[in-house]
């Protein structure tokens, strides 16, 4: 085996020559991947975002409402009423339902509302006196 004047043999790798193909190929597939999961990720965290969007939406619709019917002097009317409405530029459908309580002084409302065309949903339960 010769020897070179640098002190490398012509089989043992210099720090001079740099990574081989194989090398650089599989840092190259592991960046890839990586990257790939952020993308994901980032996707992810967009819809979960819009959901948010949509149920805080809902809510606010939802609370909205039994501010209404809080603030109202007369009794709701007992059944089911469903309404749209828009807020935010978006369209909600609202459902209110007044039933009975055991004490005939108070009744029960549930106001469902969930957006029309995404996923935003909320809920709603509040007891009213009727006097």
């Amino acid at each position: 085996m010769t020897h070179r004047p640098n002190g490398f043999s012509p089989f043992s790798r210099s720090a001079e020559h740099g990574f081989t193909l194989i090398e650089m190929l599989v840092a190259l597939s592991v960046f890839a991947i990586a990257a790939l999961a952020l993308l994901r990720l980032d996707a992810y965290a967009v819809a979960t975002a819009a959901d948010l969007s949509g149920k805080a939406g809902a809510q606010l619709i939802a609370e909205n409402s039994a501010a209404l019917i809080t603030s109202d002097p007369a009794a709701p009317v007992r059944g089911t009423k469903s309404a749209t409405v828009s807020n935010g530029g978006r369209s909600f459908v609202v459902a209110q339902t007044v039933a009975p309580t055991d004490d005939a002084r108070l009744v029960r409302v549930d106001i469902l509302v969930r957006e029309v065309d995404g996923t935003g949903r909320a809920g709603l339960t509040l007891v009213k006196r009727v006097s």
